[in-house]
């Protein structure tokens, strides 16, 4: 039965780490790295379980400790293509001369014997410093022909050629380097250096204190003896520095036994590189989950940021005990796809492996960003970690690749003549995206990304386009998913939906019809995005409107295209707050209705409000700032149609009863049996501006006398209301306290909100009772 061994010294954080447990499972499995000739374990497996690596093993801590004091023979890690590699002459030697000495114990041949090839290549070619390009081709291809099979792992992890360039997996720097950092260089002293190397060169044998580091890296036991040494990209938290320790500058220490762990393990990303650059694969994609660098997903950094990081690794975890030969192959066949895309960025991974575009195996990754860090030097460091399982919110943002939008949009926000305002909002875009890639999904994540398309659909519409700056299309639609996901029931949402709607047909509620037929609305209301961004111009003095650029017939158009003209007037949102903005809203399409010959008031919506919600607006408890970043995300999706309650009553201010069935279509009065199907009833003129101009005033005066007028006009069109005192000869000083407690501009913005028939007929019984039962059959004079 097999041992299950916890490394505790091996978690997915920091990358060294990672690359630790890699190197221990493969160095057990691998008879090339055995004086003996013979693999420690075979078949020795390895998984993650949490934040530890397990070893499932014949072997016993004993037999693992034996082995790597006793009969661990290093693999040949050398870059004689890089200054400070030990090869020339002003570079350190501590480790380096201990290979080259004809005293070397045969435990170290292979790497001695890798050292002495190298050097004599480098004297073929005259080499006295590091080569530069051309001369490093021929160098890399002449130590390829000549080192040994155990040196090449190493050789093609670090760098590749393709045709006649040479490319590094960010992984480990630059072809082995970090800046001024030589990797390998720095390996041989942590293996033979007279001051804190593990052996002795020439015997072979462990140092005193070897041991105990051994247990230290393996099983995160107490260690002292820790090496004054460089540890270069792969742990910032010992790589010393300001702030590193209690003083003003920290140590940077290191146990010798993870750094050469570290780098046997890189090994295991040496064929997948080699391989498909000789296929000519371009790009960060040609190394195994390795992607560039994206701002998405973590706040640290900015889109410009992004072109000074290195690269991103999304280290993968498996769960399941699976051999080194396994996991190599899983690194080397490992298909990270997006959209049937290879992978660019990280924002691109997360939507691969949340569609499962990926190899079997893996139920985790662990996310490390390559960030500059002072002069030419790179610290990886943990940015995150994702699930490897399907994400509902992947579904939802394939609507935003209609026609390449999101693809060119990310584009447009990198560009480096790019406005602040475009750059932040594509960001905010991104980090909302990816926030919508978790496997769970949320309303609030949902919502979030529809105010963060809402708010850069705002700023693409205030940008020209011209030759040098082709501005992307609209936000495409989102289909109703978004609607349903995003709804969670709250007032801001239900409103900003149903606002939304306007101006977008919709079928009938259901709801019960005194009429056998409806009279046919003609002429297209603006769709409530025209009010926020460009999309339609006025056209010669017949006033005709553009309906192409959002509808097809009535239906959505897919794709928008945003106006040629920069100016329109259908366009009335503005930076201010949601009421005023509201005011605006109605008050254009009152004015819109005559110039586009509407037979009907514009007032109708795909989907509408409750009464609790007009309620919740009118009396303040409401978050009008996240309404208004909702409605401008909302305009780019498919409406959800909401039901209202068919039983049940809210309250709501009597004000608002009398005044909203004038501020509705006629097709809805006549639908509900209140009006005769010949009749329309006009808004009172300037009743609007009277609410705008009241603004917060709560004294009713102002609200009392819309109310009155609004009593008037639908007393004229057969709408009688008890509550009317022209109606009921009472005194109308004493029927005037209709609006105290209501402001009048929010009173004028709640009449912009669509509600359903059931809902009307509500304040019809409230505000004008009797008129449902009634059968009208004459045109009033």
């Amino acid at each position: 039965m097999a041992n299950q061994i916890m490394l505790d010294g091996c978690s997915p954080i920091p990358v060294a780490s990672y690359l630790k447990a890699l190197g221990v499972l493969g160095l057990l499995s691998r008879r090339t790295n055995s004086v003996t000739g013979r693999a420690p374990d075979a078949n020795v497996r390895g998984c993650w379980k949490g934040m530890r690596f397990y070893l499932h093993t014949h072997l016993n801590t004993e037999n693992v400790f034996n082995f790597f004091l006793h009969d661990y023979a290093p693999s040949p890690v050398i870059a004689p293509w890089s200054g400070g590699s030990g090869f020339y002459p002003k570079d350190t030697k501590a480790g380096i001369k201990h290979l080259e000495s004809a005293e070397i114990h045969p435990r170290f041949k292979t790497y001695s014997d890798s050292v002495n090839i190298a050097r004599d290549i480098l004297q073929s070619l005259d080499l006295k410093e590091k080569p530069q390009k051309e001369t490093k081709v021929r160098l890399i291809e002449m130590l390829r022909a000549r080192l040994p099979m155990s040196a090449l792992p190493w050789l093609d992890a670090s760098l590749v050629l393709s045709g006649e360039k040479l490319k590094f997996p960010p992984v480990l720097g630059t072809g082995g380097n970090d800046g001024r950092l030589d990797f390998t260089n720095n390996l041989m002293q942590r293996l033979f250096a007279d001051k804190d190397g593990l052996f002795q060169a020439s015997s072979g044998a462990p140092r005193s204190y070897s041991a105990p580091l051994l247990e230290n890296s393996l099983f995160n036991a107490p260690a002292l003896h820790l090496a004054d040494a460089k540890v270069g990209q792969f742990s910032p938290s010992g790589a010393g520095g300001p702030n590193a320790g209690t003083g003003f500058e920290g140590e940077s220490v290191i146990n010798s036994w993870d750094y050469v762990f570290m780098l046997e393990g890189a090994s295991t990303f040496a064929s997948v590189a080699s391989r498909r650059h000789q296929s000519n694969v371009q790009g960060m994609a040609s190394f195994p989950f390795t992607v560039y660098a994206s701002s998405a997903g973590w706040g640290g950094i900015e889109c410009t940021d992004e072109a000074e990081a290195r690269a991103e690794f999304w280290a993968p975890l498996w769960p399941r005990p699976a051999r080194y030969a396994e996991i190599k192959a899983l690194f080397g066949e490992g298909r990270v796809v997006a959209q049937g895309r290879m992978a660019r960025d990280g924002f691109d991974f997360a939507r691969a492996i949340s569609t499962l575009g990926i190899s079997r195996g893996f139920s985790e990754f662990q996310r490390y960003g390559y960030f500059k860090r002072a002069g030419k030097s790179y610290y990886a460091v943990a940015i995150g970690r994702r699930r490897a399982k399907p994400s509902p919110g992947a579904k939802l943002i394939s609507d935003l690749d209609r026609g390449g939008w999101l693809r060119y949009v990310r584009q447009f926000g990198r560009s480096a003549n790019q406005a602040g305002s475009i750059r932040h909002s594509v960001k905010n875009l991104e980090e909302a995206l990816f926030e919508l890639l978790a496997p769970e999904l949320s309303h609030s994540a949902v919502s979030g990304a529809i105010m963060a398309i809402g708010q850069l659909g705002l700023r693409l519409s205030s940008v020209q386009t011209n030759k040098k700056n082709l501005v992307p299309a609209p936000p495409p639609l989102l289909s109703s998913q978004w609607v349903c996901e995003a709804d969670d029931g709250s007032p801001e949402f239900r409103i900003a939906a149903a606002l939304a709607g306007l101006g977008i047909s919709r079928q009938d509620f259901g709801a019960e019809s005194n009429c056998q037929s409806l009279p046919k609305v003609q002429g297209f209301p603006p769709p409530m995005a025209a009010h926020l961004t460009r999309l339609t111009n006025s056209i010669g003095g017949n006033a005709q409107f553009e309906a192409i650029t959002f509808f097809r017939g009535r239906h959505l158009r897919a794709s928008r295209q945003w106006a040629q003209s920069a100016q329109s007037t259908t366009v009335v949102y503005a930076h201010g707050g949601l009421i005023s903005n509201m005011i605006a809203v109605l008050e254009r399409r009152l004015v819109e209705a005559p110039i586009r010959r509407l037979t009907d008031k514009p007032l109708s919506s795909a989907s509408c409000a409750e009464l609790g919600d007009v309620a919740a607006f009118l009396g303040g408890d409401f978050n009008d700032e996240r309404c208004n970043d909702l409605l401008a995300g909302l305009v780019w999706a498919k409406p959800l149609r909401f039901l209202g309650r068919m039983d049940g009553e809210s309250w709501v201010p009597f004000a608002y009863a009398a005044l909203k069935p004038i501020f509705t279509t006629n097709q809805m009065l006549i639908r509900l049996g209140v009006i005769p199907s010949d009749i329309t009833i006009p808004i009172p003129p300037e009743l609007v501006a009277q609410l705008r101009v009241g603004g917060r005033s709560l004294d009713g005066r102002v609200v009392d006398r819309a109310v009155l007028n609004t009593f008037e006009r639908a007393r004229a069109f057969g709408m009688p209301s008890p509550f009317d005192p022209i109606q009921s000869g009472a005194d109308a000083l004493k029927c005037s306290r209709f609006g105290v407690g209501v402001r009048p501009d929010r009173l004028a913005a709640s009449l912009l909100i669509p509600i359903s028939d059931p809902d009307m007929k509500s304040l019809l019984r409230q505000a004008y009772p009797g008129v449902l039962t009634e059968t009208h059959k004459t045109t009033p004079s």
